[in-house]
């Protein structure tokens, strides 16, 4: 084999099936690739995303892992430049949340702490739909305006995470989007 042709993209074909570890299936849900698991789901290139509860758009380039998209109406909507999170190889990389009401599109009124609860609920949501949940998060990143108000945040985010806790950065940061005071992202395992 040459090296050009190791390298050539796998892109399936509308309607083929793509197992959970990016293997082509056939058409009894038999993984083509001995020792994969046949889990599957089905692509409908035109929507970019796979119906179901993770509803998930797939790409699969031979060699790399294959990634799904992550949406639910249960959180903000995301910008067009990014997914609500990404599955890949078993973990979920979640997009940062800020404390905007999935029904308003606003940020909820208040404090700080709201807004961390607001977050984090978002979160939770699209953790859900991914097929995993907060009692999953292995690490969290918090983003503060102020610095003062890191404990008012800590008290509600004590309140989400059973232990043991998932590892966490916090940091100031200057601005963040919709001139919130805080956002938060994580990474989970499924």
């Amino acid at each position: 084999m040459d090296r050009e042709s190791s390298f050539a993209p796998s892109t399936p074909s509308y309607g083929t099936s793509i197992s959970s570890y990016g293997a082509p299936t056939t058409n009894n849900g038999a993984s083509t690739m001995s020792g994969i698991p046949s889990s599957s789901m089905s692509i409908d290139p035109s929507q970019g995303a796979v119906q179901g509860p993770s509803q998930a758009s797939s790409a699969t380039v031979r060699g790399n892992p294959m990634r799904q998209a992550v949406r639910t109406e249960k959180a903000p909507p995301p910008l067009p430049f990014f997914e609500q999170a990404i599955i890949c190889q078993g973990m979920v990389y979640c997009s940062g949340q800020v404390g905007v009401s999935p029904v308003t599109k606003q940020l909820v009124d208040g404090g700080v702490g709201d807004r961390t609860a607001q977050a984090l609920n978002n979160l939770s949501a699209v953790l859900e739909a991914a097929g995993s949940s907060l009692r999953n998060v292995v690490e969290c990143n918090v983003f503060l305006t102020d610095m003062t108000n890191f404990a008012a945040m800590n008290r509600v985010y004590d309140t989400f995470f059973e232990r043991p806790k998932p590892c966490r950065t916090c940091v100031a940061v200057k601005e963040l989007p919709l001139k919130t005071d805080v956002e938060l992202k994580c990474i989970a395992h499924l």
